[in-house]
């Protein structure tokens, strides 16, 4: 017997106290990305945020639900992105995985929609019949330095074990590399002499200006609350001690060595001319939010971006914005560069289809998050 249980915002703090479920054998979430979701600003109390799958009485599965508002024809509707899917591989066969699916697109109305997938998770929501394309982002993974450690078991995971030679291999190449990156820091350091910028925490009224006068044409306009939100409660915690942790009961991110956000305010001439959210875990940056005068200040902002990369030891930068994207092509500064895709679908629930005049920022839908 299949049985689907759904918690809500209201059920939350009740689930946080729960003993029985945090030691069970597989975390459903971890608990700091379930505060975080009580804490969003855009979730109300009746939303769902998990769906626990049971079977013959035992938990083997689970969904969860990253609520947001996004505009479609003119109108603030509310959606709920998928940010996890797992049932218990003993299933197979027992049609439990899209039984969730299932139940979860009934729930909210079919107001569904993902943001980041497997190609063998695009085929069962293809199958489904619930989705259509919101966007194919194209963009850039800028190389600073080797990353072999990374790199090679990714590809052939067989090679796993060999990761510590991996290591000696980029500490020696990144050595000289890191020689090279010095000398032209200080030629992008010498480039932004004009500019200085703040680190926030708050979104005070000159970046909240900046924001709202580049985003007209977003999928969903993100403001004052989900960016402090954003900053204030991670999914993902900080872990020097990761392998102590209880990171192998849950299937998705939930600690690692390193993970933070920075929301950098840019300023011009006493002028605030951009806000840029840049996400780093581990080696990889990502540029997950822009908003600027892509006409005036290109160069401005993929420098910033560039030499923060940099300063923080990161070995590549994943970035998604059009202008950007070309100026990373045209530099020197990186080792090599390569393609990529974001795909991101959406229920067809929404009576739209043709997307082609929004933008879907890299952190839209739960992208920002891990």
């Amino acid at each position: 017997m299949i049985e689907i249980k759904k918690i809500y915002k209201k059920d939350i703090p009740e689930l946080l106290s729960n003993s029985q479920f945090w030691h069970h054998s597989f975390l459903s979430i971890s608990k700091h990305r379930l505060y975080a979701h009580y804490k969003n600003p855009q979730l109300e109390d009746n939303d769902i945020v998990l769906l626990l799958s049971y079977l013959n009485h035992e938990l083997v599965g689970y969904m969860g639900l990253y609520i947001d508002k996004i505009n479609i024809n003119n109108r603030l509707e509310k959606i709920g992105w998928l940010s996890t899917w797992w049932v218990h591989p003993k299933t197979k066969g027992t049609g439990i995985g899209r039984e969730i699916l299932n139940t979860m697109y009934s729930e909210n109305n079919g107001q569904i929609g993902i943001s980041q997938f497997t190609q063998s998770a695009k085929r069962v929501y293809d199958k489904s019949g619930y989705f259509t394309t919101l966007k194919d982002n194209q963009g850039i993974k800028a190389v600073l330095r080797s990353n072999l450690t990374f790199v090679v078991p990714t590809l052939f995971p067989k090679t796993k074990k060999l990761s510590p030679f991996f290591n000696q291999i980029d500490y020696l190449l990144n050595f000289f590399i890191n020689i090279k990156l010095n000398i032209q820091k200080t030629f992008i350091s010498r480039k932004l002499e004009n500019i200085s910028i703040e680190y926030l925490n708050i979104i005070d009224d000159e970046t909240l200006n900046i924001i709202n006068k580049f985003n007209k044409n977003d999928i969903s306009h993100k403001g004052k609350d989900f960016f402090e939100w954003l900053k204030a409660y991670n999914w993902v915690q900080k872990a020097p001690l990761l392998n102590l942790t209880n990171k192998n009961k849950y299937e998705f991110s939930i600690y690692d060595n390193d993970f933070e956000y920075s929301l950098i305010k840019i300023i011009k001439e006493n002028n605030c001319i951009g806000f840029i959210v840049l996400q780093k875990r581990n080696y990889v940056a990502k540029v997950l939010f822009t908003y600027y005068d892509n006409s005036k200040y290109t160069n401005e902002i993929s420098n910033i971006i560039k030499l923060q990369a940099v300063t923080q030891n990161s070995r590549e930068i994943i970035c998604y914005d059009e202008t950007i994207c070309k100026n990373f092509k045209k530099s020197s500064m990186f080792l090599y560069k390569t393609k990529k895709v974001k795909q991101s679908i959406i229920s067809k629930a929404f009576n739209k289809t043709d997307f082609t005049n929004e933008r879907v920022n890299f952190g839209d839908g739960d992208c920002s998050f891990a």
